[in-house]
């Protein structure tokens, strides 16, 4: 995908980090219920994703609940998490990415 120099729309983005993030195993996005951040605009909103811009960057926190095994750790996760988000939004916008906040609202053991 080719990268914009334009801003992207904030909801554009927040999918982005959704779809990608729930493809990586062991990391799951809460749904609303449980979700304490969004990314919201007229008429829609995404659950677990928040997207904010400050002083032309991007700034991303994410909602996660984790599952652990003898194999995966939260450092090892986030930083999966981290590399794929940030892989994810450079691929559709050229815009400086501040942060990556994680949020991990539940850590489920596996054994």
């Amino acid at each position: 995908m080719t990268q914009s120099l334009h801003p992207i729309d904030e909801r554009m983005i927040a999918k982005v980090v959704l779809e990608n993030v729930s493809r990586i195993p062991r990391v799951e996005v809460p749904s609303r219920e449980k979700a304490d951040v969004s990314t919201v605009g007229p008429g829609w909103r995404v659950w677990g994703v928040g997207v904010h811009r400050v002083a032309g960057a991007l700034n991303i926190e994410i909602n996660l609940t984790v599952t652990l095994d003898q194999k995966n750790s939260i450092p090892s996760l986030s930083t999966r998490v981290r590399r794929k988000v940030r892989t994810a939004i450079q691929s559709l916008t050229a815009e400086e990415i501040r942060w990556i906040n994680l949020r991990i609202l539940d850590v489920l053991l596996k054994d």
